[in-house]
């Protein structure tokens, strides 16, 4: 993909985010966080290619799938008034649908289409298909890790300006007091792929969190970014403003091993 095409499709990105907006042209706020969040995992991205040392002709290619990858969520949140998949649709499905429909990868070399619908398709899977293609599987993982470290970002402020609290859909409108479910703690301990059925309170939306630190990331740079950026810190010391739960330190201290690793192994190349 040629630096011009992306700067295309990043056109027809904004063109199509254009059609939400409200009399004023503003986007609502909770469109607003997502089209924020979009850019922010495009710069996670290039961050992660950089120190995994990519090709500088494949960084396009991962910067579109960043670009793309939620752009489901629009029509989404404005259909349905959610982001919750399980009550509305699967985001990444409505994403390559909307892709399709507008036609916003033509002039798209074939390859390349496929790798971008495969990453769009996958990013929010529990686990990425084993029969993908490496560079769709490579860029599939990469949106993920970039992804993830961004909705580590997007709690953050939440809870530091308070809109945790203004805007409960950012955290589904989850139960703030109930302590984090049992079956969802020995997951995350056993660095299991976590089923999100099993979310019931604020606690086990941040515990998901720190289970991905521990079985979460493929790029071992998006772990490193994870550590410098104290994500197990915050979330230990939010969790238990919300719950006594010795599970928090069951996990955090398990998220912490891994990102200790992660630093070691850096200190040691």
């Amino acid at each position: 993909m040629t630096v011009q095409l992306s700067k295309e499709i990043v056109a027809r990105f904004q063109h199509y985010v254009d059609t939400f907006r409200e009399n004023g042209g503003t986007l609502s706020t909770m469109l607003q966080l997502k089209l924020s969040h979009t850019r922010h995992v495009i710069r996670n991205s290039a961050e992660i290619m950089r120190l995994e040392e990519w090709t500088q002709t494949d960084f396009p290619l991962g910067e579109t799938a960043a670009l793309l990858h939620d752009i489901g969520r629009f029509s989404q949140f404005a259909e349905f008034g959610t982001y919750r998949d399980s009550e509305s649709v699967d985001h990444a499905e409505r994403g390559v649908a909307v892709i399709r429909q507008l036609d916003i990868l033509r002039k798209c070399e074939g390859a390349d289409a496929r790798h971008l619908i495969e990453a769009v398709r996958w990013h929010n899977k529990k686990e990425v298909p084993a029969e993908l293609d490496t560079f769709s599987a490579e860029l599939t993982h990469l949106t993920r890790d970039a992804d993830k470290l961004d909705i580590f970002r997007v709690m953050e402020e939440a809870v530091r300006d308070g809109s945790i609290a203004r805007d409960p859909e950012i955290t589904w409108g989850l139960s703030i007091t109930e302590p984090p479910n049992p079956r969802l703690v020995e997951s995350i301990c056993n660095g299991e792929p976590v089923d999100y059925a099993l979310i019931q309170s604020l606690s086990d939306f941040i515990m998901i969190q720190v289970g991905w630190v521990i079985s979460g990331f493929h790029n071992i740079s998006a772990l490193r970014i994870a550590a410098e950026r104290g994500v197990v810190e915050f979330r230990r010391t939010y969790l238990k403003s919300l719950t006594d739960s010795p599970g928090v330190d069951r996990c955090c201290n398990a998220a912490r091993q891994v990102l200790d690793a992660a630093l070691l192994q850096k200190r040691m190349e």
